[in-house]
């Protein structure tokens, strides 16, 4: 298959559709991994889909969302599987890469040729790091759970836990959960529930 260059950080999600692989990522034009050697321009990641053609050998690459977006995650039941549902953290409008928000992709729902989005902004200076998908353990939706991901208020210089709800990620978060320490904002977590525990003993 031959596509433009490209430097892709994180993969939503890849998946067979007919005689296609669709695959959804964070895509940047270049990237000089912290070395300084890129236009900074070209290193801001955005939301694209790539349906390579099993048959033809073709390519399409399709531009899929406004926000700037790092991060994505989708309910890991779905992992090599059509999903209509994604997550992604929100870039912020910062000197130093920051998040200021959970966005949520419906797939199969488009407004001007894109993904549907809904949006839950932390508030000023609250940034978090990756927003992980818990599923609800009786749950027969897809977006039935909670993403939880770590904040950091830089004006009280206080962290938490946030609990949103994935099924209504506009609206107030389902708990916060005051944490007595600074945690460092981080990412590539997973959620892992007490049945699955238990099956490793």
């Amino acid at each position: 298959f031959e596509s433009a260059a490209c430097f892709v950080t994180h993969v939503l999600n890849a998946y067979e559709d007919g005689d296609e692989i669709v695959l959804i990522a964070c895509r940047m034009n270049a990237s000089d991994l912290g070395l300084g050697d890129e236009n900074a321009n070209d290193q801001i990641p955005y939301f694209y889909q790539w349906r390579f053609n099993l048959s033809t050998g073709k390519v399409q690459e399709r531009f899929l969302a406004d926000f700037i977006t790092e991060f994505p995650r989708i309910n890991p039941q779905k992992t090599g599987r059509k999903m209509r549902y994604g997550f992604a953290a929100k870039v912020a409008p910062t000197a130093i890469i920051s998040f200021d928000g959970i966005i949520k992709f419906d797939f199969e729902t488009e407004k001007d040729g894109k993904p549907v989005s809904y949006l839950h902004h932390l508030g000023d200076n609250r940034y978090c790091g990756e927003a992980v998908f818990a599923p609800r353990q009786e749950g027969t939706a897809e977006d039935d759970g909670w993403l939880l991901t770590l904040v950091h208020d830089e004006d009280q210089n206080q962290s938490e836990l946030l609990v949103v709800d994935a099924q209504q990620i506009e609206a107030e978060p389902v708990a916060r959960v005051i944490l007595p320490r600074r945690v460092p904002y981080g990412f590539h977590a997973e959620w892992v529930s007490e049945s699955q525990l238990q099956a490793t003993h």
